[in-house]
């Protein structure tokens, strides 16, 4: 049943890619809830972070549901539409500088979340912007957009490695090689996510060189898939245990 289960996500990942006009998806990294309505990998790591950090924090554990819904949102360069928690999507999407690799703007992201939660009292608000901004550090722990090469979702333009991502979830931690570097304002792990991937991967520069499915990929290419899924979900664990402190979030007694 498992591969049957596999077989599907992959199957729907090559629908969501394409669609009858031929227009193009945005570029969804590790996958998203558009392209993948099983389990998508930024629930994955997004609900690694949650369960590791509520102990300490527990109200990221009653936000639980708008971390994930704003961790599925793809706010790259690509026009979208839509309000989600009184957020105009597309408005902030072009105000905090959406594009192909992330955002040019990740700090207004978390400005944005921090005057919800302060400012307006609007906590659901708030950690929903929390986590697109989670989306957009967890994005950089793929070598696709740590590296900056263009790509997008659909059929001509994937990026072979997010593919085989997609059915895949096979996180290593046994070489977590990079120690939290603790920083009190939780967008600065967006620039850290892309160093340490950049450093793994420092020779990605074309998305078609890597395997698409894990049956024909190298030692190597496993490797670098399952450590990167793992060192994202450490980077995405240290960005939301930054943001609820500094969301002055209470702790747990």
């Amino acid at each position: 049943m498992r591969a049957v289960h596999r077989r599907i996500i992959v199957a729907l990942a090559i629908a969501a890619c394409t669609s009858a006009a031929g227009l193009i998806q945005p570029a969804a990294a590790w996958d998203s809830k558009k392209g993948n309505p099983t389990h998508p990998t930024h629930s994955y790591l997004t609900e690694y972070a949650i369960d590791k950090v509520k102990a300490e924090f527990p109200e990221v554990e009653t936000y639980r549901a708008e971390l994930i819904e704003g961790a599925n949102s793809e706010l790259h360069e690509l026009k979208t539409s839509g309000s989600l928690y009184g957020v105009d999507l597309e408005a902030k999407r072009i105000e905090h500088k959406g594009t192909n690799a992330g955002c040019d703007d990740i700090k207004g992201w978390w400005d944005d979340a921090v005057a919800a939660y302060r400012k307006q009292g609007d906590k659901k608000k708030a950690y929903f912007l929390l986590g697109v901004m989670l989306h957009m550090v967890e994005d950089m722990g793929v070598p696709a957009h740590a590296n900056k090469v263009y790509h997008q979702g659909n059929a001509t333009e994937f990026d072979n490695f997010e593919f085989m991502a997609l059915s895949n979830w096979k996180p290593s931690f046994d070489d977590i090689n990079r120690q939290d570097p603790k920083y009190s304002e939780p967008w600065k792990y967006y620039e850290f996510s892309q160093e340490w991937t950049h450093a793994d991967k420092p020779d990605y520069r074309n998305r078609d060189l890597f395997s698409k499915t894990w049956a024909f990929a190298s030692h190597d290419e496993r490797n670098l898939l399952i450590n990167r899924q793992g060192r994202t979900c450490k980077v995405t664990e240290w960005a939301l245990g930054a943001g609820a402190k500094a969301f002055g979030a209470p702790r747990a007694k």
